[in-house]
């Protein structure tokens, strides 16, 4: 079929005006293609007809979803800027966001301190008599660290942390010579994995125990004899030269089974740990893997001196600092030669005994197990370098610096909210993206006059003398618009600075969301502020509503375009019919007009 020269030029984009003018060019094509015989864009004209229809519903509903799309924009924006005003508010709702001091210190070679929330003002006079250490044990020489020092066998080494928290106590019964003679042994509590040994017999704990039951376990036990394992742990060895009775409490009593044998006789120690290492693995490296993955708190290395002797090799085994954790450490070489060994010899000069700081404060004296010490003044970490060889002095005074910045940046904080409520209902702005997305907002109205009422009028928790915003500095104008007078601030935080801490705290720290407690300037805006930008609270409840009604709208959107669809299959097969008739009509015209002119040739002698 011959393609005429009707076409289509809209889109779905096309105003309403452009596919009406298109369509009425297209019947004034029409009609002349009629009568010239010529074929016609069917899919066109159809087209044309379903956008006519469709367009301006289109174009409606559209203009109704980038409008609530933009409301959802401007209430975004809205609460970003009051989340930004929440946290400067946060930064002044407890009272310890007040406690902001300045340390002048007399002797910072010696220790530095370090103020705290809680921290108050005043003087403190300071004494460094001793730091603490940690324990450090050194051992002999050896010739390498893959020196074999066992013949190949196998050995046990025996760690005690802090043995004098598990090694029992022993009291003496002394008697005549040839007397038989009895000890007093009071118990210790033990942990998993802690060991005690008396006269030989050595209970390992397999779980907790306390002394009661660690003095229970060694009851009644006879001399030479390995009790059964008692609940918790498990006996090794025998107990040689004494026997027991009952146990008292923690304590129980052992007797020597040989005259004139007293308790110097009866040989008691404690151990936290025993570390097996396998045939072929008693090389100094082998120990020095072995304690670092024993679990406790000792570091092991191995060192190379370089002194030019035949063994410069030596085994460092550090503990943590304090006394408490001060240890012995034993080496048990079982079947092997223990050749040539390793000696920890208490008498090395590179030893380092555990040590306990002492700090005294004020002429109280406190031991702690680390330099780093918080909890002598409240709010001061002491954290101690060098002792000192006289009284040293620390000063904390108040720094009202930190405070103001806190309240500069409420100020700023302050005006961006309102800016934003301000540029989000003004149909002139000029703010890109989300200037006049709410004009006329009943919510904008609102969140107006809360905001202005949550810094207006006097705190909940007035000071004596100082009670609102605008004694401290603070003023809002008729057009919402905050400003400071740092000058009167300043004033009111050096002669009042207890009254602006209660204004704006009510004097708490960290009260609840929750709470209904008065609490200040600051603690009430935040509860309020956090309210409104919750989950339940009105810039959420809006956004929701106006996605909801563009989740219709969209449905709208699809239900319009499948009715257009369908309407375009009807013009599509209305026309299609027509054009067939069109195209037969055209067809009959023409063999008509052929018979007419041989017809005509007959009678006009025309070939």
């Amino acid at each position: 079929m011959a393609t005429s020269s009707v076409s289509s030029t809209s889109t779905a984009s096309s105003t309403a005006a452009e596919i009406a003018a298109a369509n009425r060019s297209a019947a004034q094509k029409l009609i002349s293609s009629l009568s010239a015989g010529s074929g016609v864009d069917v899919a066109a004209l159809a087209q044309n007809l379903v956008d006519a229809e469709r367009t301006p519903r289109e174009n409606e509903i559209n203009n109704k979803i980038t409008k609530n799309e933009a409301k959802i924009s401007g209430y975004s924006a809205i609460m970003f800027m009051f989340n930004e005003l929440k946290t400067k508010l946060s930064d002044l709702k407890d009272r310890n966001n007040f406690n902001a001091l300045n340390v002048a210190n007399s002797n910072t070679n010696a220790f530095s301190v370090t103020a705290g929330a809680l921290a108050t003002t005043g003087p403190h006079d300071i004494e460094v008599t001793r730091l603490a250490r940690a324990q450090r044990t050194v051992s002999s020489g050896v010739a390498s660290a893959s020196s074999s020092l066992n013949g190949g066998q196998g050995l046990t080494l025996s760690l005690a942390i802090n043995p004098t928290a598990i090694t029992p106590g022993v009291s003496t019964t002394q008697g005549d010579i040839g007397v038989t003679e009895t000890s007093i042994v009071a118990f210790k509590d033990m942990a998993v994995g802690q060991t005690v040994t008396i006269g030989g017999l050595t209970l390992t704990a397999t779980s907790a125990m306390t002394a009661t039951q660690v003095a229970a376990a060694y009851a009644n036990a006879a001399a030479g004899s390995t009790p059964s394992n008692p609940a918790g742990g498990t006996f090794s060895g025998a107990l040689a030269g004494f026997s027991t009775g009952a146990s008292n409490g923690a304590n129980l009593t052992f007797t020597s089974s040989t005259a004139s044998s007293n308790v110097s006789d009866l040989g008691v120690s404690a151990t936290t740990k025993k570390i097996t290492l396998a045939a072929g693995k008693d090389t100094p490296d082998d120990i020095v893997a072995a304690i670092n993955a024993s679990g406790t708190n000792l570091k092991a290395q191995l060192v190379n001196t370089g002194d030019g002797s035949a063994n410069p090799y030596q085994v460092v085994v550090t503990g943590a600092s304090g006394t408490s954790n001060a240890f012995n450490l034993g080496i048990d070489y079982g079947v092997g030669s223990g050749s040539p060994g390793l000696n920890f010899d208490n008498n090395n000069a590179a030893n380092q005994s555990a040590a306990d700081a002492l700090l005294k404060v004020d002429g109280i004296t406190y031991t702690r197990s680390t330099n780093s010490i918080s909890d002598a003044v409240q709010g001061l970490t002491f954290d101690l370098k060098a002792t000192t060889s006289s009284v040293a002095n620390i000063s904390l005074t108040r720094d009202t610096t930190a405070v103001k910045e806190k309240m500069q940046a409420l100020v700023t904080a302050y005006k961006d909210a309102n800016d934003i409520l301000t540029e989000v209902s003004n149909p002139k702005s000029t703010l890109e993206t989300y200037g006049k997305t709410l004009i006329g907002d009943s919510t904008v109205r609102s969140l107006k006059q809360q905001l202005r009422s949550m810094f207006s009028g006097t705190s909940t928790t007035p000071g004596t003398k100082v009670g609102s915003l605008s004694q401290m500095g603070f003023k809002i104008d008729e057009k919402g618009v905050m400003t400071l007078d740092e000058a009167k601030l300043d004033t009111v935080l050096n002669n009042n600075f207890d009254d602006v801490v209660k204004s704006f705290t009510g004097g708490y720290n960290n009260l609840g969301a929750f709470s209904t407690l008065p609490a200040g300037i600051a603690g009430d805006a935040v509860r309020k502020l956090t309210k409104i930008t919750s989950n339940t609270g009105v810039l959420t409840s809006q956004t929701n509503v106006v996605e909801r009604q563009n989740t219709t709208y969209a449905a709208q959107l699809t239900q319009l375009k499948e009715r257009m669809d369908r309407l375009l299959q009807r013009y599509t097969k209305q026309f299609g019919v027509m054009d067939s008739f069109v195209g037969q009509t055209n067809s009959q015209k023409t063999s008509l007009k052929s018979t007419f002119d041989g017809m005509m040739s007959i009678y006009t002698n025309k070939n």
